[in-house]
């Protein structure tokens, strides 16, 4: 049977044309005044998808580089700090030797005794440095002065005991990667009131491990008492002050190079999210930017089209077809 082809018929097919154009040329539209290729999941279900896990992974990134510029920042005021404490105990160190050669008298040796207290204070006052409101030397205890500045029961004359804990500071740099960015001062410093082996520094990979003793503090309290007399002390002993005084020494560069070392992982991993986020953020912008020439011209020719498809239909819709679009 041949299907008669009715006034009706044509004139829902050509609404449909007309209707279909008119809603390519209004999502074109909608790309260039808002400068991205899908504005609904609608229109690019697979875009759509990927933008969303393309912007998953840029937040990422964005959350690890502000740690390794909080890590960065951090371990910067830690190397700022360990260099006046260098500074410091070179000073120190040359005034031992002075003091060692037996050329000072009694009145010589209780100057500089006080000169020692003095650089002891400013080794203390170096080593509670603090770095946006935390301690960076109290282990994860951040909010206790890591050196007490105050006699204590425990330390009544030294006013040297340490408050914090040894436990280590860890920032999330990458998927699975953490890196420690806190150092164990405590190790180089000790307490000043402990005898025995000067500790070993340790930085990164969990806890902080050394019971401080023998530090540099307690060994600066001996000098004191070498050179006043204090406690048996004697001009002396101060030789042997100068062997311990060296070890602190190689324990304080030790603790130097291992923040170093940190310091440029840090940079490292800034470089390689830095890398990282660029690459996603311009495939991103492939994913759902409007190509703003291409999508000119497409616009032009949809609306040419669209213009034309209304003109032709004039000519074979009925007049009241025509009137009813037009309303």
């Amino acid at each position: 049977m041949t299907q008669r082809i009715t006034s009706q018929m044509v004139g829902n097919t050509t609404i449909a044309a007309i209707t279909s154009d008119l809603s390519q040329l209004d999502q074109t539209q909608q790309q260039l005044s808002t400068g991205y290729q899908i504005n609904q999941p609608s229109d690019n279900p697979y875009g759509a998808a990927l933008a969303i896990s393309l912007n998953g992974q840029i937040s990422a990134y964005n959350a690890y580089q502000s740690n390794v510029t909080q890590g960065i920042a951090w371990v910067e005021s830690a190397s700022s700090s360990l260099q006046s404490i260098q500074q410091t105990t070179q000073t120190l160190q040359e005034l031992v030797t002075a003091a060692a050669n037996g050329t000072m008298n009694a009145t010589d040796l209780k100057d500089s005794a006080q000169e020692v207290l003095q650089y002891i204070s400013q080794i203390k006052q170096s080593a509670n440095a603090q770095y946006d409101g935390s301690y960076i030397f109290s282990g994860n205890a951040v909010q206790t002065q890591p050196w007490n500045t105050q006699a204590t029961a425990a330390d009544p004359t030294g006013q040297d005991q340490y408050a914090g804990n040894t436990n280590g500071i860890n920032y999330a740099i990458g998927p699975s990667t953490q890196i420690q960015v806190n150092a164990n001062l405590y190790s180089v410093l000790g307490n000043g009131n402990t005898g025995g082996t000067a500790g070993t520094s340790s930085y990164g990979g969990g806890a902080l491990q050394s019971d401080g003793s023998g530090g540099l503090l307690a060994t600066l309290r001996t000098v004191y008492n070498d050179m006043t007399g204090t406690n048996g002390g004697t001009q002396q002993d101060l030789g042997n002050q100068l062997t311990n005084l060296q070890t602190n020494m190689s324990a304080l560069e030790s603790l130097q190079a291992s923040v170093g070392a940190t310091q440029d992982s840090l940079q490292m991993a800034s470089s390689r999210l830095t890398s990282l986020s660029t690459s996603a953020q311009t495939d991103l912008a492939n994913v759902e930017d409007t190509n703003m020439a291409q999508a000119t011209v497409q616009f032009s020719t949809e609306q040419a089209g669209y213009q034309a498809a209304l003109q032709s239909s004039a000519d074979i819709i009925q007049t009241s077809l025509l009137n009813f679009l037009g309303a």
